[in-house]
């Protein structure tokens, strides 16, 4: 398709829209733009405000009840969901497909891949944040912030990766893996685990699986040698007494605080504490373990209103990705197709929730697009500075692209649009589509986490607001390819051929790529949990010897 046709396509608009969900109830919900506090608000004294990032594992998107779930999921959400009516809930809000992509797109506000953070780390994995990217926590630690973070990271687990190397003034309770890395040895779920393999054993004993603390510039510190299944249970309640007790004790500081707090729950295997074991409706590690999220994150929240400062603290909660369906029942819900590690709406589409009485109008409900990039340039603008361009530099002092978006009028409810028309999918180290309005093209697609990776000949487009559960390929159609148990359009679309949407998406499309070309990814070095990049590398005798020497990189390989 050229370029130069159809340049003067209709453009889409932003208008809020969202599909109807069975499990939603069509509440009367405030009004986007003109907000009715922004008066209020501007009379107030200028403040930085105190900022609080709530990070969750694994939430599905239809777990709590301000979502369609709650009691309808078999467990209540009394405390989220006073947060959603005291505040602003997201329907088109963007995460990642996985836990460690996830988290770097909100601490450096750009696309995974760019850092070779877009696969899942596991111990002992080369990739990590590096001393050169710039994160959201040194750029508010320059605006004057104390900075600190609680639980897991999952962004390195080299002391180089570590939070209070890139920004933060002190690490708490610090666990650089996901949950299932604890429990690996655990023999009542792992009988099959090899303890009498000595070679293997040997390997395993290396793996270090401590928690840990620390304060910058001080070398870190191992609170417990060897986490547990058995700590799973109790890690987020102590994580919570702790964040409960730094906001009381720094409630009337001069200088604001940023809090970065992650619990572990909900990412199987879940091990709820004694305090909710056995206590939800529905029953089941994974309810139970929600129950005790929603509590813990619920007095975070009461923290705050006790300390007096509510109207000081702007407080975002939210998931890393999509819910990871293939732990079934271990696993949370979502409404919309695939799961976690696909790059269909369910791997990437979460709840979040932003909280900030007396400036964000209570009981909104924004249906545009946001995402975990879009916090950092949104944060530096609410507290009064000015946030990263487009093209800005690393700590190197290199050029480098960054995706966040400022959205802070959106959020204000100042603007009915939010300044986010796009996104970018990346599944692993695969390029899954990207979205623009409301039509999403996709190129590569996989049903479930572990499923076949199939790269369309022609993207597959879904229009969003028509068929939020993607399966009406309008590509030339409706005749979708198929293979094995997996339809791009499970539905046959009777419309005409919507290939025209692929000039809608051009520009963002030549905008990435272009933009890799000037400034490259930072390259992904071999991971045991990257199937694809393993096979690639395996076939390519060229990127073989890549790879070596950034592995080795004193090595020699002689011709």
């Amino acid at each position: 398709m050229k370029g130069h046709f159809l340049k003067s396509v209709l453009s889409f608009g932003l208008t809020a829209c969202f599909f109807t969900n069975p499990l939603i109830s069509q509440e009367s919900e405030a009004p986007r733009g003109n907000s009715n506090l922004e008066t209020a608000s501007s009379s107030k004294k200028s403040k930085k405000p105190n900022i609080v990032f709530i990070m969750t594992d694994d939430v599905g998107w239809g777990d709590l009840g301000c979502y369609g779930g709650g009691e309808t999921r078999g467990c209540k959400t009394p405390h989220l969901d006073r947060m959603a009516k005291e505040g602003l809930r997201f329907t088109n809000y963007y995460g990642q497909a996985s836990c460690t992509a996830g988290r770097a797109s909100f601490i450096t506000g750009r696309i995974p891949i760019r850092t070779a953070l877009s696969t899942v780390l596991a111990p002992g994995d080369l990739n990590g944040l590096e001393k050169e990217d710039p994160t959201v926590a040194e750029a508010l630690k320059k605006m004057g912030y104390q900075t600190a973070q609680w639980g897991k990271w999952h962004l390195g687990d080299q002391p180089k990766n570590f939070p209070t190397e890139h920004g933060f003034d002190e690490m708490k309770y610090m666990l650089p893996y996901y949950a299932g890395v604890y429990a690996y040895d655990y023999l009542p779920l792992q009988p099959d685990f090899p303890i009498h393999d000595e070679e293997f054993m040997a390997t395993w004993n290396k793996v270090d699986l401590s928690q840990w603390q620390g304060r910058a510039g001080e070398a870190p510190v191992r609170m417990k040698k060897k986490f547990t299944y058995e700590d799973l249970a109790t890690v987020d309640d102590i994580i919570r007494e702790d964040v409960v007790n730094y906001i009381h004790s720094h409630a009337k500081d001069e200088k604001p605080f940023f809090l970065y707090v992650c619990f572990m729950k909900v990412h199987n295997p879940n091990n709820p504490s004694p305090r909710f074991k056995g206590k939800s409706m529905g029953g089941g590690n994974y309810l139970d373990s929600l129950m005790e999220l929603d509590d813990n994150s619920g007095q975070v929240l009461q923290a705050i209103r006790d300390a007096g400062i509510s109207e000081d603290t702007l407080v975002v909660w939210t998931t890393d990705n999509g819910a990871w369906i293939d732990a079934w029942p271990d696993a949370g819900y979502t409404p919309f197709r695939g799961m976690k590690g696909t790059s269909f709406e369910g791997g990437f589409r979460c709840p979040a929730i932003v909280w900030w009485p007396g400036h964000i109008e209570a009981g909104g409900v924004a249906h545009q697009m946001m995402s975990h990039m879009d916090w950092w340039p949104t944060f530096v603008k609410l507290a009064g500075g000015t946030p990263p361009t487009r093209i800005t530099k690393d700590n190197s002092g290199n050029d480098i692209v960054f995706d966040g978006i400022e959205n802070s009028d959106y959020i204000l409810g100042k603007s009915e649009k939010s300044n986010r028309n796009s996104f970018i999918y990346i599944n692993d180290l695969s390029f899954g589509g990207l979205r623009i309005n409301n039509f999403k093209a996709l190129y590569t697609a996989k049903d479930t986490w572990l499923g076949p990776n199939l790269n369309l000949a022609f993207p597959s487009i879904y229009n969003l607001w028509w068929d939020p559960g993607e399966s009406y390929d309008v590509t030339f159609n409706g005749a979708a390819p198929t293979r094995g148990d997996l339809r791009t359009s499970p539905g046959r679309f009777a419309g005409a051929d919507h290939g025209w949407v692929g000039v809608l998406i051009e520009p963002v499309l030549n905008r990435y790529f272009s933009e890799i070309v000037k400034y490259p990814n930072r390259p992904t070095l071999p991971v045991a949990g990257s199937a694809n990049q393993l096979i690639d590398a395996a076939n390519n005798p060229t990127e073989l010897k890549r790879l070596f020497l950034l592995l080795e990189p004193s090595s020699q390989i002689k011709k």
